[in-house]
């Protein structure tokens, strides 16, 4: 590896600035050869650790963000919630994400609300700034690879929206867990690991519904051999996820159509 700028240990301390072709490679899978000799020697990012915990939304070394691409997270999960009155709701941020957090335009909404991160899983952000952009410039499949991952997180979030419409809390948290299967998930001799070390209070949050009723329906989920919390906090999921019942079916598609 070349010599970093002496920038980055100035401005983001011990974590090191990493070669972003090695830590999220099918973000430049779709450059010719050319352009991934190019990436390994120029698309090095400065990284920004989060530790558990709440997250002010904020990299205060970063001095320009008009210049900044956004944080591509490279692993870790965060909980980003919105709230209106008293009333939030969540999504699920983490590895292959795109955020712009300082992006919030609360000043001009006409419905007041409030933005809250938390850091649930130790994350690492890389910061993709004015030199990422330059490099990125290079090679348009490589932006429009960016778009393409803002782009499939507001149809996750469409998608989440979706489940939280189901009648039955036991519904959406079953979806729910499989959506993030989809997503994050990995396949083990018992089923499939959910990296989701949530409170009910944050499920709740997720699937748009009362705390108490979200851990009634984990019991019955639990009892029916179709979810299990692990000592590390994670879910485990049988091996194959059941089957959708007709009714579900019709309902999301008529949310969807409705949406």
């Amino acid at each position: 590896m070349t010599a970093m700028p002496a920038f980055f240990d100035r401005a983001f301390g011990e974590e090191p600035p990493v070669r972003l072709v090695d830590e999220d490679p099918d973000l430049f899978a779709g450059l010719p050869h050319k352009g991934q000799l190019e990436a390994r020697a120029r698309a090095i990012a400065p990284v920004v650790r989060l530790e558990r915990g709440s997250w002010p939304a904020e990299v205060p070394e970063l001095t320009d963000h008009d210049s900044c691409l956004g944080l591509l997270v490279l692993d870790g999960l965060l909980v980003h919630s919105i709230v209106v009155v008293h009333e939030p709701r969540s999504e699920i941020v983490g590895p292959g994400d795109v955020l712009r957090p300082w992006q919030q335009e609360t000043e001009i909404a006409s419905v007041p609300f409030a933005s809250d991160w938390q850091v649930v899983h130790t994350a690492r952000l890389a910061v993709l700034d004015n030199r990422f952009l330059a490099f990125a410039a290079r090679w348009p499949t490589l932006l429009s690879a960016i778009v393409e991952r803002t782009v499939r997180r507001s149809h996750w979030l469409a998608l989440q929206l979706a489940i939280t419409d189901l009648r039955r809390v036991d519904d959406r948290l079953m979806l729910f867990l499989w959506h993030l299967a989809d997503r994050w998930g990995r396949m083990g001799p018992d089923g499939v690991v959910v990296p989701l070390p949530v409170t009910h209070d944050v499920l709740a949050q997720l699937v748009c519904a009362q705390r108490p009723t979200v851990t009634s329906a984990l019991k019955r989920l639990t009892d029916g051999g179709l979810i299990r919390r692990r000592r590390d906090k994670t879910w485990l999921l049988a091996p194959d996820p059941p089957p959708v019942p007709a009714g579900v079916l019709a309902q999301l598609e008529a949310t969807a159509a409705a949406r």
